[in-house]
């Protein structure tokens, strides 16, 4: 059911896996037998003591189907898995490349828009991140918790969350992230993979025709139903997306696994969701109508779907920038029923204030990132949203 990518066959795994192990080693640090590991010159280096190691699959969800070139075929998923190691990483350039896998031209006609240049692009996928593919899962605990991560609609690619996913990892928790082929950015697969823009592009235009007419409502709440009336199309999407993570979920209950595999170390009474922009959407979604799921974090975007007339007292995290005035006065009506809500608004902020945009500062100017992540330090955001979501997952998963 699951389909591992050609260049990446199983034999190869296990091969740069035992390399690594005889090269590096394991060194206890005296704290839980957590290893300590040096950081890429990209990215800051995660705060837990974990090292961190990569797997990534294609997934076809048989509980949907698609229409491609006017043939129906079973929705596919790309599904990339962070979590933690034992393993010493003494030189960062054995670390995996930044964007590694994906079409460069394909992001670079996603933010040309922004002022980015392709040479932008092809200088990001030259820098290295903090994990490193295949490494051994750590052994120090039996079990870990898992976090769901879904990246934003259409501009969402996983990589570009790093200085994220990678914080939670090295502090004992599996990141799953799941990209939907066709509406996000995804890695170049032995079948398509590129984003059929006009087809995704039609809910932004529900969107901007929905806030054209907006002007005559008269109340917080009369705008905020308003809203979820006439931006059907991304409730419907939000609705798909749902299904293909309770599908990935039991999938991954329900195969059988290698007893050291990484799917075998995944706490599954223990899951959390968290996403960007419309991914942020899905994960308190997720976790108000599943049980398996039991807290969440909603990074930067209105809430679609039903919790507006819905009473719960599981954990939510709401998040926000500056980004869009009238969604926040939305979500303040939507969340009201959310009896332990955890609310916090990062002032000065725009909504790429959630992704690693403000490491690419020597290479992309200053004036573009600015423009897209807004005047606050930037760095100062993500440790603020780190530590939010760190502790936030602590209280309630651990």
């Amino acid at each position: 059911m699951i389909d591992k990518r050609n260049r990446k066959q199983m034999k190869n795994w296990i091969n740069r896996s035992l390399l690594f192990i005889v090269v590096f080693g394991f060194i206890a640090t005296g704290v839980d037998g957590q290893i300590q590991f040096k950081e890429s010159a990209f990215l800051p280096a995660p705060t837990g003591l974990y090292s961190i190691g990569t797997t990534e699959f294609f997934l076809k969800d048989s509980s949907q189907l698609n229409y491609v070139s006017n043939k129906e075929e079973y929705k596919r998923l790309h599904v990339k898995i962070w979590y933690p190691s034992d393993s010493l990483i003494e030189d960062s350039s054995v670390c995996n490349n930044y964007l590694e896998g994906y079409d460069l031209k394909e992001i670079y006609k996603t933010f040309k828009s922004k002022g980015t240049s392709f040479n932008d692009i092809q200088e990001l996928a030259k820098q290295k991140t903090n994990s490193i593919e295949g490494l051994p899962v750590s052994a120090t605990k039996s079990k870990y918790p898992m976090l769901i991560f879904t990246p934003a609609y259409m501009f969402g690619c996983n990589d570009i969350y790093s200085s994220i996913i990678e914080n939670l990892a090295s502090n004992g928790y599996i990141i799953c992230s799941v990209t939907h082929v066709f509406e996000q950015i995804c890695i170049i697969d032995t079948e398509s993979t590129h984003l059929q823009r006009a087809k995704v592009s039609r809910p932004y235009f529900q969107y901007w025709l929905a806030q054209k007419l907006a002007s005559n409502k008269k109340s917080t709440e009369e705008l905020t139903q308003y809203f979820l009336e006439r931006m059907s199309r991304f409730d419907e999407i939000l609705g798909k997306w749902q299904q293909s993570t309770l599908y990935l979920l039991s999938v991954l209950k329900n195969e059988t696994y290698n007893n050291n595999s990484i799917i075998n170390k995944i706490d599954f009474e223990n899951i959390g969701a968290f996403g960007h922009s419309f991914g942020g959407a899905l994960s308190n979604q997720l976790c108000l109508s599943n049980p398996s799921i039991k807290a969440s974090v909603n990074m930067d975007c209105f809430q679609f779907g039903d919790m507006i007339n819905t009473e719960s007292s599981k954990p939510i995290m709401l998040i926000e920038s500056d980004y869009i005035k009238e969604w926040q006065m939305a979500n303040s009506v939507i969340y009201r029923n959310m009896n332990q809500l955890s609310y916090h608004k990062i002032a000065k902020t725009k909504h790429f204030a959630f992704t690693d945009l403000v490491f690419f500062d020597k290479i992309i100017t200053k004036e573009i990132i600015e423009n897209m992540i807004g005047e606050m330090d930037g760095r100062n955001a993500i440790e603020e949203t780190n530590g939010l979501i760190l502790d936030f997952f602590n209280k309630n998963l651990f």
